[in-house]
């Protein structure tokens, strides 16, 4: 799916890692080491900017997404948001 591997490779750019059999997409990313909270909030701005989507301060703080699974689902969920208007 085209959202999937764009997110896939937001995060293999931004956090200069590459998800392989160790890293995959239920990893939590907080925990790998991977994101810390300041590289949670850019990439959540970058995925405003990406999927054309507006996230709430509620969102920032109801919705942690610790994988890349959880990022996908929730951005789908707000595409889809989005599109019902």
């Amino acid at each position: 799916m085209e959202r999937t591997r764009r997110l896939r490779e937001m995060l293999e750019e931004q956090f200069l890692i590459e998800f392989d059999d160790e890293l995959t997409g239920r990893s939590d990313l907080f925990k790998a080491g991977v994101i810390d909270s300041f590289g949670y909030v850019q990439l959540l701005g970058s995925i405003e900017q990406e999927f054309s989507i507006q996230l709430k301060d509620e969102d920032f703080l109801k919705n942690i997404l610790t994988s890349l699974e959880s990022i996908d689902a929730f951005v789908a969920a707000k595409i889809a948001e989005r599109d019902d208007r």
